[in-house]
């Protein structure tokens, strides 16, 4: 019976991590295969410090696969969830459409910020490596149960939308360990976790 269960625990071992090897190979291939053209917010204390953090962060010997990594895990590793002051200095004079930069810019100062920032600053950093990328207004899954208002990111490859979500991951995150729950998958990889509404009838939240 011990070898058996030994036997099985083994087993489990396994599977989940070809499962973790498989979605990193097919992430890998998503994103080397995307066409690039690089763009910035053409919000200037934004575009300094995209420029700034990726300076740190990638750089040219990197695929693009490693680049967004590389940005996904620089925002859960020195990144953390709360009220994000620094964008208030931003938010209170940058017109409508600026909003997402300020927003970004606000995040990658001060390192804390919710869903809405986390999403906005991946967005304007895979974008200056030349990645479609914008985000997204509507529900999220809560562990506790039923659904909850959230901002997330995707990443449009030949028309497929993949989802990059690093607030829920860095939520997910402990102990040091980053889980890719939400790196690169589609809508039907996690299927139940996102209601996509793309505006928001209230005004809450301008998509960036």
């Amino acid at each position: 019976m011990k070898k058996f269960f030994i036997s099985t625990l083994m087993t489990i071992a396994f599977l989940i991590n070809s499962a973790v090897i498989t979605s990193a190979a097919n992430a890998e291939y998503i994103l080397n295969s995307a066409e690039l053209n690089p763009t910035y917010t053409g919000f200037e204390p934004c575009d300094k410090m995209i420029n700034y953090t990726l300076y740190y962060v990638v750089n040219d010997s990197m695929s693009t696969y490693e680049k967004v990594k590389a940005c996904y895990d620089y925002l859960i590793d020195y990144s953390s969830y709360g009220d994000n002051v620094e964008r208030l200095k931003y938010l209170e004079y940058v017109p409508d459409y600026l909003i997402g930069a300020g927003r970004a810019c606000g995040m990658l100062e001060g390192h804390i910020g919710a869903c809405d920032d986390y999403s906005c600053a991946f967005a304007a950093l895979v974008r200056a490596i030349g990645l479609n990328c914008y985000t997204v207004y509507g529900q999220t899954s809560r562990a506790s149960g039923g659904m909850t208002g959230h901002i997330w990111t995707v990443i449009n490859v030949d028309g497929e939308e993949y989802i990059f979500d690093p607030q829920i991951d860095d939520n997910i995150s402990k102990g040091g360990q980053t889980y890719y729950y939400r790196f690169c998958k589609t809508y039907d990889e996690v299927s139940g976790c996102y209601a996509p509404a793309y505006y928001d009838k209230y005004g809450y939240f301008q998509s960036f």
